[in-house]
This record gives C-alpha cells, sequence and structure tokens, in this order.
C-alpha cells in the first residue's frame, strides 16, 4: 500500500509497516510521546529516529491503511433498522499546538488574541449507528459549516441509507441533495423553518426551493436541484434522556410510508443520534483526540488517521465481545475494552468485558467538582510576558 503511494524506502528498522505500528500502540497507550515509544521498543531506537520515520510516513498511505482497516473491521452484518442501515453525522473540534503553518491551516477562535491561542480544526464525523465505527472523518479550518463538507460523508452513503443528525443538516438543500441519492434523513425541523402549533402532528408537506442557494453549496449542484421536495413532518413530546419533563420535538424526515415507518419509531430512532456523541466522547477523550501533539499538518493529519484506525479497532473488539456475551456492542465499555487490548492485544484471547448497565432516563448535571489550577489565563504573546518578568527582576 506504501509503493503504491510511490514511497520507496531502504531496509532498516523502522520501516513503514514497523513504524506504524508503533504509532498505533503509541495511540492505544494513550497517545504517549514519542520518547515512550522507545521503551515500547525495548531501547531499539531512539525517540528522534521514531518521529522522523513517523514524519516519512506518506500521508494518503496512511489513510488508505485507516480505510482499508476499517472495512475488514465492518465487514459484518449489523442489525438494521426496518431493512435500512442507519448512520450518524456530528461536527466536532480537536486542539493542536500553535505553529505558524497549523495557524494557517486551521485558525483559531475569534476570541483569542495572537500567541495567546491554539489551532483549532473542524471535524465531520461519519459513524455506522449499528457498530458506532467511524466511517468518515474529515478536518477543516475551524471556521466551517457542517455543511460545507458534505460530500465526503455523501460518498459513502448507500441507497436506502438513513443519516440522523441535528438541526443544521435538516436544510432543504440538504434534504434535495439526500433525495437525489436515494437516501434518506431524519432531522430536527431546522430553525429557520416555520415553528409547528399544536399537539401531535405527522403529515405530509411541499417545501419549494429556495430562491437562494445555501453559502455551503455550489451554484451548479443547486441548478440541478429539484424546484420543490416532499418532506414528512413529525412533532410529538417525548422524555428526553438528561432532561426532567417532557419536551417537544419537530422532525423532517423523507421516510412517507405512514404504515411501514411509524411516527413513534421515527422519533424513537431520532433520539438515537445522540449516540454521536458519546463516540466523540470515546475519540476525543478516551483517545486524546482532543489535543494532538504534530506541529506539522501532515504530522496531525497522520495523527487523527491512526486515531481513527484504533478507535475502530476498539469497535472492532467490542463486536466481538457482545456476540461473545449477547449484549448489543455499544453495552461494551469502550474503556475496558482499550485496556484489554493494551494488556492482551487485539489477537490476545477474549474474555469478559465489562458491560455497562442500562441507564435510562438518567439526570446529570453539566458541572465539574474538582477546580482547576488560579492561574492567570494567557491574555498575551509569552515572549511579551517573558520579558515583563525579566524588567520585574531587574527592578527588583
Amino acid at each position: 500500500m506504501f509503493r503504491q503511494h510511490g514511497y520507496a524506502w531502504r531496509d532498516r528498522q523502522l520501516g513503514p509497516a514497523q513504524t506504524l505500528e508503533y504509532f498505533v500502540r503509541q495511540v492505544i497507550e494513550g497517545n504517549v510521546a514519542c520518547s515512550r515509544v522507545r521503551h515500547l521498543a525495548g531501547g531499539a531506537f531512539t525517540a528522534s529516529a521514531y518521529a522522523q520515520a513517523r514524519s516519512r510516513l506518506p500521508v494518503a498511505a496512511v489513510w488508505d491503511v485507516a480505510r482499508h482497516a476499517t472495512a475488514q473491521f465492518s465487514s459484518v452484518d449489523a442489525v438494521r433498522w426496518r431493512g435500512h442501515r442507519t448512520l450518524l453525522v456530528d461536527g466536532t473540534g480537536f486542539s493542536m499546538p500553535d505553529t505558524p503553518e497549523l495557524q494557517a491551516a486551521f485558525g483559531q477562535p475569534g476570541k483569542q488574541k495572537p500567541g495567546c491561542g491554539f489551532p483549532v480544526a473542524h471535524l465531520l464525523v461519519l459513524f455506522d449507528a449499528a457498530t458506532g465505527m467511524v466511517l468518515e472523518a474529515y478536518p477543516g479550518p475551524l471556521r466551517t459549516h457542517d455543511l460545507k463538507d458534505l460530500d465526503h460523508i455523501h460518498r459513502h452513503l448507500q441507497k436506502g441509507d438513513i443519516l440522523l443528525g441535528d438541526e443544521a443538516f435538516g436544510s432543504w438543500g440538504h434534504i434535495a441533495a439526500l433525495s437525489g441519492l436515494e437516501a434518506h434523513g431524519i432531522f430536527p425541523l431546522h430553525h429557520c423553518r416555520p415553528r409547528v402549533q399544536g399537539g401531535n402532528v405527522d403529515r405530509i408537506e411541499r417545501w419549494p426551493k429556495p430562491p437562494r442557494r445555501p453559502a455551503w453549496m455550489g451554484q451548479e449542484e443547486f441548478d440541478r436541484l429539484p424546484e420543490a421536495i416532499t418532506v414528512r413532518l413529525i412533532r410529538r413530546r417525548i422524555r428526553r434522556r438528561g432532561r426532567p419533563g417532557k419536551v417537544t420535538v419537530t422532525l423532517v424526515t423523507t421516510l412517507m410510508d405512514w404504515e411501514k415507518y411509524p411516527a413513534e419509531e421515527i422519533v424513537n430512532l431520532a433520539g438515537t443520534r445522540w449516540e454521536a456523541e458519546t463516540n466523540l466522547r470515546h475519540l476525543k477523550i478516551t483517545l486524546r483526540l482532543d489535543v494532538l501533539r504534530c506541529k506539522t499538518l501532515a504530522g496531525v493529519l497522520r495523527e487523527l488517521a491512526v486515531v481513527v484506525l484504533v478507535y475502530n479497532l476498539v469497535r472492532a473488539v467490542m463486536l466481538r465481545a457482545a456476540g461473545r456475551q449477547g449484549t448489543t456492542p455499544g453495552r461494551v465499555s469502550f474503556a475496558d475494552t482499550l485496556g484489554w487490548i493494551r494488556c492482551a492485544g487485539a489477537d490476545g484471547e477474549l474474555y469478559d468485558l465489562i458491560v455497562n448497565p442500562q441507564r435510562k432516563g438518567r439526570l446529570e448535571p453539566r458541572v465539574i467538582k474538582r477546580r482547576n489550577e488560579k492561574y492567570a489565563r494567557m491574555t498575551q504573546p509569552r515572549m511579551v510576558l517573558r520579558k515583563a518578568l525579566e524588567t520585574q527582576g531587574r527592578a527588583a
């Protein structure tokens, strides 16, 4: 696979296969520093030699390995909803070291002064709802709308797939584009649409084409869309996880058959889109994607590919454990599975892993108890602050 990308190498200890293997182990161990990797190899090479070998890996080849492995992991027959494959799409962000190259590629939050913040990337992720695996993870600049990079998501869709996302994906343009792919969507009603009044609603509506194209879509693509689309609008009062009492949800979908797709089941399926938040937490917190370490654009893209590869490896073991223990993959503990891989390796003998209990209706406030360190926030570049300390030292 590396030769296909024109990568030639000498016969050395850290060839591409060996380097990628250590890269995977590095992420499995918690995305530890390169100096720690040499200890995983028994001191066979220096941290500098490993870092240089890692930087020689072609980015496209590393992503090809990750995608090929994902295809192998997800080849099992997953449970489908009424014969349809369901997918989850969501956007998030991750940070990285403050270097000029990464600042130029991704940018940083606008409220941070130059030299006082870190570059942040926007990441659009597509999950398989049944297995939890990442099918696509596309990074872009921080100020990127979730819909701008949808081409990278849509290329994974097959006829009859159902895509679940938040209200940003429920716009006219996106639903029309999905219909052209013969795929379906279930989304909360977009905030720009008129509010639905009254009690329970389940009706068919015809939405005309808006006069102006959305900013994320090209004019040529917009011109190819139909003059109107037909959608189904569903409004229900439900209990939502993490909130007391009932809330009103209004959904828009392209699943028109009332008998084949009852409204209550569509509402229940739409509620599973919150699993994307749990999956993103495992990527960002458990596998340390929240803050990447590499200082170059190519390095960040390699690191992201390996994190996705390890995440899907963990999901593959969770699938095995679920089949062995007679439960669903989502109930198997992600953290416990990662711990098993660290100790036994992916080819070790699998034993019973922790199965998380069902905790429907659990309420947890979004607050922290442990206080952060009481250091002041950086509001000036580090060089300016150093000079201020030197001035204070001379004055004393």
